[in-house]
C-alpha cells in the first residue's frame, strides 16, 4: 500500500511540471506589515496580469493541499493563455507543511484581515507590480473567488489603482450577513443533497429517493446523514426531507454563531465554524452589497457561477442581470454552468486531467480582454 501511494505521488509530481516562471515578491504594506506574493509568468511578453483575490480564511500564494497546489494549477491555466497570474499571502499567513490547510497563521497579524483592509493591501500590491517597467502598461484583471468577489469590486470602485476588468467566480450578491444566514438555514446543504438524491427535481427528497439502492447513494447517506433513518430527518413529518427540516436542525447553530460574533468569542468561531475573526464578520456586515455596488462600476464585469453552487445562490446572478438591464448598463457578462459547484468543478483537472467548462470559459474570457 505504501509503495502504491509513493508511485501515485511520484506520478502526480511528474505530471505537474508547470511551464511558467515564478517570481517571489516581498511587499511592504502601508502599516509596515510585509507579505509574500508570487507572480507566475508565461513564456511570452506579458500584456495582462490576472490578479487573484482569494476566498475566505487563511490562504497563501500556493494554497497547498496534500497532493497539489491550487494556485499552481490555476497559474498553469492562465499562463497557457499567455497571461501572468498573481497570488499572495493573506495578512498573518505563511506557507506550512502541516496538513490539511498547509498554512501557518499569526493570529495577531491575521486579526486585521477584513474586506476593506484587504482592498487597501491589494492596492499596494498592484502599485508595486506596475512600478516594474516590464509591467508598466499591462492590463490588470481582478479575479475574485467567493469572498474575493466582494473584495475585488471594492478595489475597482475605489479607483486608486489600475483595474481593467473584473472576473467574479462564485459570485456573492448580498451582504455577508445574509449569505451566512442563507448557508446556515441549510439552503446550500439542500442544493448538494438534492443533486444526489432528488431524482424528480422537486427540490425535496421522498423516503423512496432517500432509501434507493446504489453504491453512491449508500456512501452519501453515510457521509451526509450518518445513515440516520428517514423519519429522524423528516423533522416536520410531512413525508419529505427539504429545507424546512434542515432549517430546524441548523437554526440553533446559527443563533449561537451570531452571539459569538457579538461577544467577540473568536475561539469558539475558530474551532466550531471557521478561522475567521469577529472583526471580519462585523466589517463585512457593515459593507454595501455587490447588488448595488456593482452598478457604479464602469469596467467590464464577468460573472461565472455554478448552477449547483452550495455557498451562494445561483438565483442572485439572475437578479444582478435584471438590475443591470433596468439601469441600461451593458458592462455585465454572465455565465452560469450546469452541474457545476462553487469551485466550478475544479476537481476535474485533478481527476480527469482536463479543465471544467467553467474554468475553460474563465481562461478564454481573460485572454480576450
Amino acid at each position: 500500500m505504501k509503495q502504491l501511494l509513493f508511485l501515485l505521488a511520484a506520478s502526480f509530481m511528474s505530471i505537474n511540471a508547470f511551464p511558467f516562471t515564478p517570481e517571489i515578491k516581498n511587499i511592504k504594506l502601508k502599516d509596515g506589515e510585509e507579505i509574500t506574493a508570487r507572480l507566475c509568468l508565461p513564456d511570452n511578453d506579458v500584456k495582462t496580469i490576472v490578479f487573484c483575490v482569494p476566498g475566505t480564511g487563511p490562504s497563501t500564494y500556493l494554497t497547498k493541499r496534500t497532493t497539489f497546489n491550487y494556485y499552481d494549477e490555476l497559474a498553469n491555466g492562465f499562463c497557457e493563455q499567455g497571461l501572468a497570474f498573481f497570488t499572495y499571502n493573506r495578512r498573518g499567513c505563511t506557507n506550512s507543511e502541516t496538513p490539511p490547510l498547509f498554512v501557518d497563521v499569526d493570529s495577531v497579524k491575521y486579526a486585521k484581515y477584513s474586506p476593506l483592509q484587504e482592498a487597501e493591501d491589494i492596492e499596494v500590491m498592484i502599485s508595486s507590480l506596475v512600478k516594474d517597467r516590464r509591467f508598466k502598461n499591462c492590463k490588470i484583471i481582478l479575479y475574485g473567488i467567493s469572498e474575493g468577489t466582494i473584495i475585488a469590486p471594492l478595489v475597482a470602485e475605489r479607483k486608486k489603482v489600475r483595474a481593467d476588468a473584473l472576473l467574479l467566480h462564485g459570485y456573492a450578491h448580498d451582504n455577508m450577513f445574509d449569505i451566512i444566514k442563507w448557508q446556515n438555514q441549510g439552503h446550500g446543504v439542500m442544493i448538494m443533497v438534492n443533486s444526489i438524491f432528488d431524482k424528480d427535481s422537486d427540490k425535496r427528497i421522498s423516503k423512496e429517493e432517500y432509501e434507493a439502492s446504489g453504491e453512491q447513494l449508500a456512501q452519501q447517506r453515510g457521509h451526509l446523514f450518518q445513515n440516520m433513518p428517514f423519519n429522524s430527518l423528516d423533522i416536520v413529518a410531512d413525508g419529505f426531507i427539504d429545507i424546512k427540516d434542515i432549517q430546524k436542525m441548523r437554526e440553533p447553530f446559527h443563533d449561537y454563531l451570531m452571539k459569538c460574533v457579538q461577544n467577540n468569542n473568536y475561539q469558539w468561531i475558530k474551532t466550531s465554524y471557521f478561522n475567521i475573526t469577529p472583526h471580519w464578520f462585523k466589517s463585512h456586515f457593515e459593507l454595501e452589497p455587490n447588488k448595488t455596488r456593482l452598478l457604479r462600476i464602469q469596467i467590464p464585469i464577468y460573472v461565472f457561477h455554478g448552477e449547483e453552487d452550495a455557498n451562494v445562490p445561483v438565483e442572485s446572478v439572475s437578479d444582478l442581470k435584471s438590475r443591470f438591464d433596468i439601469c441600461n448598463k451593458t458592462n455585465l457578462n454572465v455565465y452560469i454552468f450546469k452541474k457545476h459547484n462553487h469551485d466550478l468543478n475544479f476537481q476535474d483537472v485533478l481527476s480527469q486531467k482536463k479543465w471544467s467548462e467553467g474554468f475553460e470559459t474563465i481562461f478564454k474570457v481573460a485572454k480576450s480582454i
